[in-house]
């Protein structure tokens, strides 16, 4: 399922989209089982931070490139929420290889 909206990403920017779903998983354990430890939960704050409104604030840059890119604003919104610039920035990197003739025989968008 995730694959249509991945195409063309390299492995290790793959695997670099494995740290926000991480961090999710890390908000929703936070929310079921309290943390008690003062530092995990500090880690848990910071989270939450990077997690809502840092990815909040770079749907002003994500929505555009991925408009541009052939992706619906709610498939960008959904994919820059959830997976912040390790979705984007690939994307805006794959368009401007586009632009500039640069990509390699077989690489889409």
């Amino acid at each position: 399922m995730i694959d249509q909206y991945i195409k063309g990403f390299e492995t290790r920017d793959k695997l670099l989209m494995l740290i926000p779903i991480f961090g999710w998983l890390f908000i929703a354990y936070g929310l079921i089982f309290p943390i008690e430890n003062i530092y995990i939960k500090w880690m848990w704050y910071i989270d939450i931070f990077l997690s809502v409104p840092v990815h909040l604030l770079q749907l002003i840059i994500a929505v555009p490139v991925g408009i541009k890119s052939g992706y619906s604003k709610s498939q960008s919104v959904c994919l820059t929420i959830t997976f912040g610039a390790t979705w984007w920035k690939p994307v805006r990197q794959m368009l401007n290889e586009k632009k500039l003739g640069n990509l390699k025989p077989g690489e889409q968008k």
